[in-house]
């Protein structure tokens, strides 16, 4: 046989290889049978779900199923659309699972679909073929004692972007599509929560945080209404532990360091930069917590260097130790005075009838009284947008420090610098009364001591904010332009 010939020959041999397994055997196993890969499955019967990969990063692991003793509404054999009953990791007891994320597994996995038997005919006796000698994922479903499904996937037939796959209990060798192999190649940490500390704020009833600027105690005896009661009783910034507690239950953890909680002193969570209690209310499924965070250090670093990265935490009965990228340290350091409240007053611009100005810098004395469309200044008409945006000024002072008493000089209101009477609307024409008196210095810059009412507690106020509020007649009067008059030209009727 010639050269030629023998390329000839050569080249048909590749086109009928090439025929048998880009377009003849594919075709057959496009062709074959679409069915469920588990005749009957209700998400009540399962047990427990084994997942084993050769992806190292995704490992292997197991999820326990307990069932409730109501089913859920709806179930029917091939799927659910809600989770039901308790799902746990086997070896990660108390871990937080993602529901969303469990759910769209569990359900992939009920609804999973395979096309075939592939023709025996077209079948190779070396499962290597097909990736089935060394699964690229296995899925195990028990169902109670002595039924259990495994679900072995192989390799991409990347022309039918399919999977084979071999399903204990039948014969042959099945297709899936590769959208249900990606939906079901899952590590444990995808099924994890990444936010494990999550709780509804409204459930707190008690709340202690101890850090460098020392304990607190806090309670919340009515929805969205805090106490401090520790050290001492005082009114808190609802706002202000709000924001903590929202900020404490949405770490978002970047890496799970499972195992880790018998060397707590490697990540400095032995002596942890905040730690904070939560006592919910009676009647939840969570248990009450504490919480420890510490400011990352890289436990890997040489000594001497400062590797900032993020900060570490972990809680009662969790069964890791979480790295996050914030710095929640910072933000969740508080001290009784970033707790209590800073707002001078409980107004609403609409709760005022009435307010007076007086000061000893000379200017004359204001008053701003409600009519019944708008404000007065004085007697005269005002412009009501400036006379509002003042009031909402004065509603809004907050306090930027809080004085120890024994530090305020005696003098400190001999010769207030402004002084503000607020009568309240209602039958009982509330007075309440503003004092601002003499400069201080503040951490922040320059402030005022002032107080509301004469027993009230002292603090410093921004100087700017209270020279803000001084009252001026001529900044809060309507400015009326008048009408020019009509020319007259000589000869008009």
């Amino acid at each position: 046989m010639n050269i030629k010939k023998t390329i000839v020959l050569a080249f048909i041999l590749l086109l009928s290889a090439l025929y048998l397994t880009k377009i003849s055997i594919p075709t057959r196993e496009r062709e074959a049978k679409t069915q469920s890969a588990f005749a009957v499955l209700n998400q009540s019967e399962i047990e427990r779900i084994d997942l084993s990969t050769i992806n190292a990063a995704l490992g292997t692991f197991q999820i326990a199923h307990s069932v409730d003793e109501k089913r859920l509404d709806g179930e029917a054999a091939g799927g659910q659309s809600k989770l039901s009953g308790t799902w746990t990791i086997v070896k990660l007891i108390g871990a937080p699972l993602d529901t969303s994320e469990l759910n769209s597994f569990v359900t992939a996995l009920i609804n999973l679909k395979i096309d075939g038997p592939i023709d025996e005919k077209q079948l190779s006796p070396n499962f290597s073929v097909y990736g089935l000698d060394l699964p690229a994922l296995t899925v195990v479903v028990h169902r109670g004692k002595e039924r259990s499904t495994e679900v072995a996937f192989g390799k991409l037939n990347s022309f039918l972007s399919k999977r084979y796959v071999k399903v204990s209990g039948r014969s042959g060798i099945f297709l899936a599509d590769e959208s249900a192999f990606t939906a079901l190649n899952k590590g444990s940490n995808d099924i994890r929560s990444k936010t494990p500390l999550e709780f509804n704020v409204a459930d707190v009833r008690q709340l202690i945080v101890r850090s460098s600027q020392g304990s607190v105690t806090l309670k919340q005896p009515a929805v969205g209404e805090w106490k401090i009661t520790e050290p001492r009783e005082l009114s808190a910034s609802s706002e202000t532990v709000g924001e903590l507690l929202q900020t404490l239950g949405s770490l978002q953890v970047s890496e799970f360091l499972d195992g880790q909680q018998g060397d707590l002193g490697r990540y400095k969570l032995d002596t942890p930069e905040v730690q904070i209690e939560l006592t919910f209310r009676d009647g939840l499924t969570h248990n009450n917590r504490t919480v420890s965070i510490s400011g990352a250090q890289s436990p890997n670093v040489l000594k001497n260097e400062q590797a900032a990265v993020g900060a570490y935490f972990t809680y009662t009965g969790a069964p890791s130790v979480f790295k996050t990228e914030s710095d929640s340290g910072k933000q969740l350091a508080k001290g009784v005075d970033d707790l209590r409240e800073q707002r001078l007053f409980s107004l609403t611009v609409s709760d005022i009838a009435k307010v007076r100005s007086s000061s000893t810098g000379g200017a004359p004395e204001v008053e701003i009284a409600v009519n019944r469309t708008d404000w007065d200044v004085n007697g005269k008409l005002s412009d009501p947008v400036f006379v509002e945006q003042i009031l909402e000024d004065i509603i809004a002072l907050k306090a930027v420090e809080f004085p120890l008493p024994e530090s305020v000089p005696t003098n400190a209101f001999k010769t207030p610098f402004l002084i503000l009477s607020i009568t309240k609307k209602g039958d009982l024409k509330e007075l309440v009364t503003l004092t601002v008196g003499a400069e201080a210095k503040g951490r922040a810059g320059p402030a005022r001591y002032a107080r509301v009412g004469e027993q009230g507690v002292t603090v410093l106020i921004s100087d700017i904010e209270a020279k803000r509020i001084v009252l001026h007649e001529e900044a809060l009067i309507a400015v009326i332009t008048p009408i020019p008059a009509l020319a007259v030209t000589k000869g008009s009727p």
